[in-house]
């Protein structure tokens, strides 16, 4: 059987962690942390966050002052960025006018292990692992919509209700039959998505990256929308992977509803003795700036839906945590209060948040739907190794954080055991990255090769765990409710949502649901 700590770790961490100890638990994931603020000789990226959310006229004046310079206001958010040394921080503090200072702060996706596997067998499980199909010279053909049509691969779509009106052989009955959720902006805030991946393209109408490699180089990624790490791109597939002929093999929950990718992180070097090695174990990263002007573009791209599968944990009672929390909630609001639906992954480190020194962002900022992993009913929840399948009552995963201060819902992230790449699987599949258009696998050292895939390479699909998933498939019931009510404010599609999470027997949380959404009035 698998011990706790070893199954804590064999998840999908692709998460945002901000890496600074005063903030982050120290047994989270049993990493080791360190200070990592976004600095270069002494100078640091300052966020600025003043009182009544409004900025003053002369900040730029206030900031010189004080020996600093202004990169950049936020008005909607009462935010401004800087950057200045801690002689310039410290004095900045002393403005009454302001209310917190935080240095900008690197944000970093955990490590990641992956390997190829095709029957379901593993000698040793005590990393992280993703599942893919094995590379083919000539792919097999299995038709468009068929994880979802043919295959009980597409259980997590089906999970949360989404079926019905004719879409991908899914029957007459069900809430597709009154939405696809055309028309619906969901804003996906993360590595970038795989722009040609054909369950992206058809419904891919922005492409923008808030990565600034003048600030934070990488050699493994070029900073362009292109998703070079894999993570956006399944996140991507779940809440609208586009259905009908001529697209790919997935299916997501609002199928018609429109993509808006925002890159806010890109693949950072890992460890290795070469720069292909540290390439390919590599993780995504960007700063906590590149989110907060992430969001604020959604806003201003009419996002219905905001869709942030990260995840950071912060101790209250030391640090920056005050003004990070701070900074959280002011772009989350605001997307709230422009009508926009923030969901947010719960994070996956089976931390109970009912100990309020402890606080999730930005699952606990201010109007997100937090979201828990639920498990699937086809192949319960198993940690002993090499179980098989069997139907069962859904659960909350092992790895998912929880507690009733999250005020959360659930929706399907996966656990073990891990099934068959075409079977019954407790894993989640999703569409994933084959890179840059017309390269090869390998560190972009030139125009014919781009990283792709995590660290499998350019593969179209790939199984994984986590409440990375959870968040996009229920943001995509999000999308659905939207579109079938267009003149509700986001307040009411979220408490529509949440109301109508299904219960059940073995969880604490109910798990989203289109069908109950959809039949929900305020």
């Amino acid at each position: 059987m698998f011990s706790i700590s070893s199954l804590r770790r064999a998840v999908l961490y692709l998460f945002f962690t901000i890496t600074t100890v005063s903030l982050v638990r120290p047994d989270v994931h049993g990493q080791t942390v360190s200070a990592t603020a976004a600095s270069v000789n002494g100078v640091h990226r300052l966020l600025v966050i003043y009182r009544n959310g409004s900025i003053p006229g002369d900040a730029e004046g206030a900031a010189v002052r004080a020996g600093g310079h202004l990169l950049r206001r936020h008005e909607r958010l009462g935010t401004a960025l800087l950057t200045g040394t801690s002689a310039a921080e410290s004095a900045l503090k002393l403005d009454p006018r302001v209310e917190f200072v935080v240095e900008d702060r690197v944000v970093t996706a955990s490590s990641v292990v992956t390997r190829l596997e095709t029957d379901g067998s593993s000698a040793t499980r005590t990393a992280p692992i993703l599942r893919a199909n094995v590379p083919r010279a000539t792919p097999r053909d299995d038709g468009a919509d068929s994880f979802y049509r043919d295959s009980a691969q597409g259980w997590a779509v089906r999970a949360v209700g989404a079926m019905g009106g004719g879409v991908a052989g899914s029957g007459v009955a069900g809430p597709w039959a009154t939405t696809t959720g055309k028309g619906v902006r969901i804003a996906i805030l993360d590595s970038g998505v795989d722009r040609a991946h054909p369950d992206i393209a058809p419904n891919l109408a922005l492409s923008m990256t808030e990565i600034n490699q003048a600030v934070q180089p990488s050699v493994c990624d070029d900073g362009s929308p292109q998703d070079q790490s894999g993570h956006g791109t399944w996140v991507a597939s779940l809440a609208a992977g586009a259905a009908g002929s001529g697209t790919g093999r997935m299916v997501g929950v609002a199928p018609e509803a429109v993509l808006l990718n925002i890159k806010v992180m890109q693949r950072m070097p890992g460890d290795g003795n070469s720069t292909a090695a540290q390439c390919n174990a590599g993780q995504a990263s960007g700063l906590l700036s590149w989110v907060l002007q992430g969001v604020e573009d959604a806003i201003a791209q009419r996002a219905d839906v905001i869709v942030m599968s990260m995840s950071v944990t912060l101790d209250l009672y030391s640090g920056d945590a005050a003004g990070l929390k701070a900074s959280f909630d002011r772009v989350t609001h605001a997307a709230a209060d422009a009508g926009a639906v923030v969901v947010a992954a719960a994070g996956n480190d089976a931390f109970d948040f009912t100990n309020t020194r402890y606080l999730a962002l930005p699952a606990q900022s201010r109007d997100v739907l937090a979201v828990v992993a639920s498990t699937n009913p086809d192949c319960a929840q198993n940690l002993v190794t090499n179980a098989t399948c069997v139907a069962g009552v859904p659960t909350l995963a092992y790895y998912s954080n929880l507690g009733a201060p999250l005020h959360a819902v659930g929706a399907p992230g996966g656990s073990y055991p891990a099934g068959g790449d075409e079977s019954v699987s407790g894993w989640v599949r999703g569409a994933c990255s084959n890179g840059q258009p017309n390269t090869v696998d390998g560190v972009p050292t030139d125009a014919n090769h781009s990283e792709g895939c995590f660290n499998l390479g350019h593969v179209p699909y790939v199984q994984a765990l986590g409440t990375s998933a959870s968040a996009p498939l229920a943001a995509g019931v999000v999308a659905l409710v939207r579109a079938a009510h267009p003149e509700w404010s986001a307040a009411t599609v979220l408490a529509a949502v949440r109301a109508s999470a299904v219960p059940t027997a073995s969880m604490a949380y109910g798990v989203v649901n289109a069908a109950a959404a959809l039949a929900y009035r305020p």
